[in-house]
């Protein structure tokens, strides 16, 4: 497989350090890992009123596999490794600093080889954790997090070791509720492409239910660059896209949405 529209992504933004915390953050030591998005710090500067010299810190917008479950130990040592015996800072909640457990609801940022990163994001990257936010339009890091998912998934990371094993149309569609809400890759000639709301759809040929993939750049549009794009130009490509399979409905049928034009590819195979 080689890219098929790579001249429209920006730049490959996951993963780049950035030269410093944003300011506000408080920097901190981990005392003790929890679980993979849990962990009790010890604050080392001035704190602002709430704040207890000692915390537990819930990582926000991630959910790592619970104790005892698949890939619990990878996400808690993974964790570990980012952070052991390394300063971080925490960047508090702006809408709600504490969850029900009473835990600080915060981003962890840590320093590497490439500057300081975020825990959060890297957790998901590394497919060591789910995305969980609520409201999308209020999380500042929501597509950072969401392609983060994106690029694990076309990987085949962790949590999503089977979503890059390509799989042909008709195998989703003879099983379908096998696929349904889990990553995949599936293998499909485009038969058609139409205007939507918020970008195009990928319409499948010979689809006994109506797949079709939903691309929508305007969600997060500084990851391409559409200028002079013309969608018309993949009908009767055969294509790869890897993300998660919705059906919510028979009328509807099923579909993958795109945020990312990573997660399309030409494919090259029978």
């Amino acid at each position: 497989m080689r890219g098929v529209i790579c001249a429209l992504l920006l730049g490959a933004l996951a993963g780049v350090g950035w030269a410093q915390p944003p300011e506000g953050a408080l920097p901190a030591r981990i005392t003790r890992w929890l679980d993979g998005d849990t962990c009790m710090i010890r604050f080392t500067g001035p704190l602002p009123p709430g704040l207890s010299p000692n915390e537990t810190v819930r990582l926000l917008g991630v959910n790592a596999p619970e104790t005892g479950e698949a890939w619990a130990e990878e996400a808690l040592r993974f964790f570990r490794s980012l952070t052991l015996a390394k300063p971080v800072y925490v960047e508090l909640n702006p809408r709600e600093l504490r969850d029900a457990h009473r835990r600080l609801l915060a981003y962890l940022w840590v320093e590497g080889e490439e500057g300081w990163g975020l825990v959060n994001e890297q957790l998901l990257r590394a497919g060591l954790a789910r995305l969980l936010v609520f409201y999308p339009e209020q999380e500042r890091y929501y597509c950072r997090f969401l392609r983060a998912v994106a690029l694990a998934q076309l990987e085949g990371l962790g949590l999503w070791e089977s979503a890059a094993t390509p799989r042909a149309l008709w195998e989703i569609e003879a099983d379908p509720v096998r696929y349904v809400t889990q990553a995949v890759t599936v293998v499909f000639a485009v038969s058609r492409v139409g205007a939507e709301a918020q970008g195009w759809a990928l319409w499948a040929q010979g689809s006994r239910f109506g797949f079709r993939v939903l691309v929508q750049p305007a969600l997060c549009p500084g990851f391409w660059a559409l200028e002079g794009w013309d969608p018309s130009a993949l009908v009767g490509k055969k294509l790869a896209v890897t993300g998660e399979l919705s059906w919510d409905s028979l009328r509807n049928g099923p579909r993958i949405l795109v945020h990312f034009p990573e997660q399309i590819r030409l494919w090259e195979g029978p």
